[in-house]
């Protein structure tokens, strides 16, 4: 009885993300390293889920390893620039054939009616055709890289006519030039590109990557683009990150990264709160909006365990109601997971900025800096020079965002009247 109460648990949680992938558009890149596992198998159950739940889906294999097999078997070593496969006139036909050999194992698989399984009886009819035009990369840093190539333009509007209609489409790392020569492109690149021609809901990349474990659960664009700069950061994981760094950049509006290792992952990462991924989104930013007298609850539930640990000041519903003109919230999926207070002085010299507090699964999501720059931005807007903040456990994080600590400042005076001497509060001062 109790496992039949967590299905249902587990159902009804689904039930708003069934709902708001219908109809969207996934683009979804899968290595050919894990085309040939025991695991592959869940994944094409999951895939045919997807497509029975009305997603219109994009799917992309790489075809590295495949190929690296092939030339292996021909006593031809690849010579690489950049990371990047020379592929020379020798090689490419062994290239072809790898790449097509990957092709027609992921379209038989895709083809299967799935007897014996949940999704028996169902079917998906996959289209696949020269939706893709390349171009030479040409020479870099003084070498030719021959029949390597990059996307020089995606059919989208062909494409989207054979999503509308239901099909899957399936797409190789593969492009064909209009003279008629052959490319191999780099995958997460391809991926990245028709996500943005296509301009996708969700690039979802499922490979993996050196100390995926340790990945964050979220990441913007800036936090994607600091770990490119690390030179720490694996190489594979550093090419995912470009490149969805430029999907998310050109309205892609997530990117997900889920480890082939985790059996469901891809159900995971869609249907569940949580996920098992990262994703990689700049729309916290975007959906920080003005809260209302509605989401005094989702606060309070949000502020209640940082009030219990003493890192901030209790506040009742009574004064959130009072106050809630003044706060900033972030919401996902029904949920308010972090809020910002900015309350100005009645001289408009200062404003205070309170209640700054993120759920902790979003602690490493960049949010806390985007709600201080949203306060900041609203002080500037009423003229107001100064923030300034009362804080006993985060002194060292609002240093590092450019406040001053200070003994000289003066409280304002209906701030005086409720301050707690017993509380002894630091103040952070920052111009703006």
């Amino acid at each position: 009885m109790n496992n039949n109460k967590a299905q249902v648990q587990w159902f009804r949680g689904a039930a708003p993300y069934i709902k708001a992938h219908r109809k969207k558009t996934f683009v979804i890149l899968i290595s050919d390293e894990f085309i040939g596992s025991d695991q592959f198998m869940g994944l094409i159950h999951d895939l045919a889920l997807l497509n029975h739940l009305g997603i219109k889906l994009v799917i992309l294999h790489g075809s590295r390893n495949r190929i690296d097999q092939h030339l292996a078997k021909q006593d031809i070593t690849s010579e690489f620039n950049r990371n990047i496969r020379i592929s020379d006139a020798e090689s490419l036909p062994y290239i072809i054939q790898a790449i097509n050999e990957v092709k027609t194992y992921l379209e038989s698989h895709l083809s299967m009616g799935l007897p014996n399984t949940p999704m028996s009886g169902s079917e998906i009819s996959l289209v696949s055709g020269n939706f893709v035009t390349g171009m030479p990369l040409g020479v870099i840093d003084g070498i030719d890289m021959q029949h390597s190539g990059k996307v020089r333009d995606i059919k989208h509007e062909a494409v989207n006519a054979m999503l509308e209609q239901n099909h899957v489409i399936l797409l190789s790392n593969i492009g064909y030039s209009k003279t008629g020569e052959i490319f191999n492109l780099p995958a997460e690149e391809l991926a990245s590109e028709v996500a943005q021609a296509l301009q996708a809901d969700k690039l979802i990349f499922i490979q993996h990557t050196e100390n995926q474990d340790d990945r964050a659960d979220t990441l913007s664009t800036s936090e994607c683009s600091a770990l490119v700069s690390d030179p720490d950061t694996d190489n594979d994981y550093r090419n995912l990150l470009i490149q969805a760094v430029n999907a998310v950049n050109a309205r892609v509006k997530r990117v997900h990264i889920i480890d082939q290792k985790i059996d469901g992952g891809l159900l995971l990462e869609l249907f569940t709160r949580d996920g098992c991924g990262t994703m990689i989104t700049n729309l916290f930013y975007e959906g920080i909006r003005a809260a209302n007298i509605d989401d005094v609850g989702g606060i309070l539930r949000l502020i209640q365990p940082l009030e219990e640990n003493g890192i901030l000041v209790e506040r009742s519903r009574e004064q959130l109601e009072l106050e809630i003109d003044y706060f900033q919230v972030i919401e996902k999926d029904g949920m308010i997971i972090a809020c910002v207070a900015c309350i100005p002085d009645k001289s408009n010299q200062f404003a205070e900025l309170a209640c700054l507090a993120v759920h902790e699964n979003y602690r490493k999501s960049g949010l806390g800096e985007q709600l201080l720059q949203m306060a900041e931005h609203l002080a500037t807007g009423k003229n107001i020079p100064q923030i300034y903040s009362l804080t006993t456990r985060t002194t060292h994080w609002f240093i590092e965002h450019g406040f001053v600590e200070t003994k000289d400042f003066s409280l304002p005076e209906h701030k005086q009247t409720s301050y707690n001497q017993q509380r002894r509060s630091k103040i952070l001062l920052k111009q703006i």
